[in-house]
C-alpha cells in the first residue's frame, strides 16, 4: 500500500523552501528579535514543532532570560565562609546544608510563576511536584513544605481566581504526598496582576553517616536508595527512614538492604 505523507506537516524541507511563511511568533511569546536569531540558528524559517519548542525553552519560566544577570550574583557573592557547611551548591538539584552531628538538611525553591496565572491549580501543584522531583534525585527525605506568593490587588476580580486556585493546587500535591506545609508568605499589590509569583519551598533532611543499626546496610549509589525507598514503602509496618546513602531500620531485627 502506497504510504501517503500528511498534507499538514510543515516539514524541514517545507521550511527551506518557503521562507517568507507568517508565523505566530509573536503569540508564542517571543520576541521579534529572538524570532530572527532562531531563523540565523537555523539557517531558514524554523518548522512549526520547532518554532514552538524554541518558544519553550527561551521562555522566562525554562531560560530565566531576563533574571538569570541576576540570580547569577548569588553565586558570584558567595563567599568560603558562607561555603564551610555548604555539601552540594549551585548548579545540581538542590542545596545540602550540613547541620552537625552527621545530619544534613536539603532546600529547593521552584517558581511556577506564569503557569500558575495561566491555570493556577495545575501550576501550582506542579510547582510543589518540582521541588519534590529535584529533592529525590538528591536522594533525602522530604519532611515539610513552605510557600512565598504573590499576588495581585485584592480589589481586580481575576486575584480570587489566581489566589484560590493556587493555594488549593499546593495544599492538594503536598496531601497527597503527606507533607505538611509549615509556612510562608503572602503578599498583594498591582504589581503583579497577571504575572503573580509562585514560589515553593521544600525542606528534606538525609543522614550524611551511619550508626550502629545500619552498619553494612549502606546503599552505595543513589539508585540503591531510590531502591530501598520502595522496599520502605512496601512495609509501611516498619518504621523506616531511606536516604541518599543510607538505609538503616529501627529495629533490631530488620533485615539489610540487600537481603529482602
Amino acid at each position: 500500500m502506497e504510504s501517503r505523507r500528511p498534507t499538514n506537516v510543515d516539514t524541514v524541507t517545507d521550511a527551506s523552501q518557503d521562507q517568507s511563511k507568517s508565523q505566530p511568533w509573536k503569540e508564542l511569546g517571543l520576541k521579534q528579535d529572538e524570532y530572527e536569531s532562531i531563523r540565523e540558528i537555523l539557517g531558514r524559517r524554523p518548522t512549526s514543532s520547532e518554532l514552538a519548542m524554541y518558544s519553550v525553552m527561551w521562555s522566562e519560566h525554562c531560560s530565566y532570560k531576563s533574571s538569570k544577570i541576576y540570580l547569577r550574583q548569588f553565586g558570584e557573592k558567595v563567599t568560603p565562609e558562607m561555603k564551610k557547611d555548604l555539601m552540594v551548591g549551585m548548579g545540581e538539584n538542590a542545596g545540602v546544608v550540613d547541620i552537625g552531628e552527621g545530619m544534613a538538611v536539603t532546600f529547593k525553591v521552584e517558581s511556577h510563576n506564569h503557569p500558575s496565572y495561566i491555570e493556577p491549580f495545575q501550576g501550582a501543584a506542579t510547582g510543589v511536584g518540582g521541588i519534590v522531583r529535584d529533592i529525590l534525585t538528591m536522594g533525602a527525605r522530604p519532611i515539610a513544605v513552605m510557600d512565598q506568593l504573590r499576588f495581585g490587588a485584592p480589589s481586580d476580580p481575576d486575584t480570587a481566581r489566581v489566589v484560590h486556585g493556587v493555594v488549593d493546587g499546593i495544599s492538594f500535591y503536598g496531601n497527597c504526598l503527606g507533607l505538611p506545609n509549615i509556612g510562608g508568605e503572602t503578599v498583594f499589590d498591582k504589581v503583579y496582576q497577571g504575572n503573580p509569583l509562585v514560589n515553593a519551598l521544600g525542606r528534606w533532611r538525609h543522614e550524611t553517616r551511619g550508626s550502629k543499626a545500619c552498619q553494612g546496610n549502606q546503599c552505595r549509589r543513589p539508585s540503591d536508595s531510590l531502591w530501598c525507598q520502595d522496599r520502605c514503602r512496601r512495609h509501611r509496618w516498619r518504621e523506616r527512614a531511606c536516604l541518599r546513602n543510607l538505609c538503616r531500620w529501627r529495629s533490631n531485627q530488620a533485615p539489610s538492604c540487600s537481603g529482602w
